[in-house]
């Protein structure tokens, strides 16, 4: 009864470990201002933008979210944070994002891998708000909708930075919310197991060998 009371624990710990997000603030909540949020770089040229707003008429849950874009074609903003990883392991990004209604603007999350002098040594991007996917209709803004990318880091990546922005040319703003990065539950609950299963036989040796078995 023990032992399976211990394995649900080691079990539960696995869990939490693999669901926790990476990314500081991913929610973009703090602080509750429009100062930049906690935790995130933000970044903006030309007649671009990287703003932490919450409108009532946009934000997706009442709260803060971060916004990026450009005017007139010419510019373009966004945010990224950069934290530890590992190479060999397959990492999953997800946000929120949507925009408003001006001329089709859309958003990008981007994974770049980085080594441990910070060279980058590959990424993987995918767009957000498709105007393949609710048409091409100007002045009408996008909904909310949530986005995933997912892939495997490359030998020598200590670190990934995670950024999302504007496409550019854009004309517009693109919205972000609840940023989620998290590393593939297989990978740590087989190392987890792995250890889990060692210290179960040790100490199951050990028993033996007291009671002279």
């Amino acid at each position: 009864m023990k032992k399976g009371l211990i394995v649900l624990s080691a079990f539960a710990a696995i869990a939490g470990m693999t669901s926790a997000n990476l990314l500081t603030n991913g929610d973009f909540n703090d602080p509750p201002s429009e100062e930049t949020p906690t935790g995130w770089t933000a970044w903006a040229w030309g007649w671009g933008w990287a703003n932490h707003e919450n409108k009532p008429e946009i934000s997706y849950d009442g709260s803060y979210y971060a916004v990026a874009g450009g005017g007139q074609w010419d510019g373009g903003g966004g945010f990224y944070q950069i934290v530890p990883a590992a190479e060999g392991v397959t990492y999953t990004l997800t946000v929120l994002s949507g925009a408003d209604a001006w001329w089709l603007p859309t958003g990008k999350m981007i994974m770049f891998f980085l080594d441990a002098e910070g060279v980058e040594i590959g990424q993987v991007s995918r767009n957000t708000v498709d105007p393949a996917v609710y048409g091409e209709n100007y002045d009408i803004p996008h909904p909310w909708e949530s986005y995933s990318l997912t892939a495997m880091t490359p030998a020598g990546t200590t670190q990934i930075k995670v950024e999302l922005a504007c496409n550019w040319p854009a004309a517009g703003s693109v919205w972000f919310e609840n940023a989620v990065l998290v590393p593939e539950p297989t990978a740590i609950s087989l190392l987890a197991l792995g250890g889990l299963l060692l210290c179960f036989s040790d100490a199951e040796d050990k028993a033996k060998e007291k009671a002279g078995i």
